[in-house]
């Protein structure tokens, strides 16, 4: 009987020794797993020593990033997620390394506005074009990351470009004025607006840079329809042919004039007239100059590839993306597919002359551009 009695008392012992420890090793080691917290937006030293503290290995993995550095910007596991102590757990962070002005392109025209965001050693991101009745076509409304701010080189800079004011078929508005531009910028300019540029004449001027638009036909502002043909009237950048032949019949005179000698009349006069007639063939001016226009019909006739870049927008569900591409030979579909929210697509769409792509998301129209 006192045996029984020193068993029992020592089985209720040992529970009580396990229960004891099972509970210090809850409260003070938390069990094998812990939750991870929430560390962005933390200062990387100050998310280091939380994950230390919780017996968790910090891994840094540095990130390009517009933001201050040395800042977490994402994590792995995310917060609240159960991870095993002794596991790598990592943070992305900002990078700390140097950071250069980013210019201001609103307000410019898309192509100057590339050009300028290149030159500074950016990288031209995505193109979004919407329609803005305030807002010039080919004009940028709005650029992300936005300026001023201090990036990384090679930051990729994406912009929202206007289409001018959705005015639909058949109906007027102004033509938008581009003499100053350079002629292939005048062009994308007056597509975006739903008007046609092929026609170019060129004028021999020194005034005016070479491949400058001096005017349209009809002037900028002109009430105009759309589908209308607009004629550039661009800079060839050299002398007027008019000024090189009078040039040359002042100085074919000049060189029969010593007369003096009188050893054979016959053959001076031969030789006046010899001058003479080649002087004769610059009479006739030709105010076009021939190679512009080669250049121009060469252009057209060549072998070129349109590149059509769409970023997918957040969608609650996928949606059929179907991209239709229109040229002389009529309309074909180069892309019909359900796409997921983030997709971005990217397409080479082979043309001769003129092309126009259109982008219908979900069965509705999205956006439509021209190319030459």
């Amino acid at each position: 009987m006192r045996r029984w009695i020193s068993l029992s008392l020592l089985a209720v012992l040992l529970v009580l020794i396990c229960s004891g420890l099972t509970i210090l090793y809850f409260v003070f080691f938390g069990g094998s797993s812990v939750m991870m917290p929430d560390l962005t937006g933390e200062s990387a030293i100050v998310a280091m020593e939380r994950l230390q503290q919780l017996g968790l290995l910090p891994k840094v993995e540095e990130v390009d990033s517009y933001g201050e550095p040395g800042v977490v910007l994402e994590q792995l596991p995310k917060a609240g997620e159960k991870i095993k102590r002794g596991r790598i757990a990592i943070l992305k962070v900002s990078s700390s390394g140097e950071r250069f002005a980013l210019p201001d392109i609103r307000g410019m025209q898309y192509e100057s506005a590339l050009k300028k965001i290149e030159e500074a050693g950016f990288v031209a991101g995505d193109v979004v074009r919407i329609y803005d009745k305030d807002v010039p076509p080919g004009v940028v409304i709005a650029q992300s990351p936005a300026a001023p701010s201090l990036v990384p080189m090679k930051t990729r800079v994406n912009v929202l470009v206007s289409l001018g004011p959705n005015v639909g078929k058949g109906n007027v508005f102004p033509l938008p004025d581009v003499a100053g531009m350079n002629v292939n910028e005048a062009k994308k300019v007056l597509s975006e607006a739903g008007l046609f540029a092929k026609n170019v004449e060129y004028v021999d001027t020194t005034s005016t840079e070479r491949d400058i638009v001096m005017a349209t036909k009809p002037k900028g502002g002109s009430q105009v329809t759309g589908g209308s043909q607009v004629t550039l009237v661009v800079s060839s950048g050299r002398a007027p042919q008019r000024q090189i032949a009078v040039a040359q019949q002042e100085k074919a005179p000049a060189v029969p004039k010593p007369v003096a000698v009188q050893e054979s009349e016959q053959p001076k006069q031969e030789n006046s007239a010899v001058q003479i007639e080649q002087a004769k063939p610059a009479k006739p001016v030709q105010p076009l100059p021939q190679a512009p226009q080669d250049k121009e019909t060469g252009e057209q006739k060549e072998n070129k590839q349109a590149k059509v870049r769409y970023p997918v927008p957040p969608l609650s569900r996928p949606l059929k993306l179907e991209i239709k591409a229109t040229d002389k030979q009529g309309e074909r579909t180069v892309f019909s597919k359900d796409v997921k929210g983030g997709e971005y697509i990217t397409l080479n769409i082979p043309y001769t002359d003129q092309l126009v792509v259109t982008v219908y998301l979900g069965g509705e129209f999205v956006w439509e551009e021209r190319y030459f």
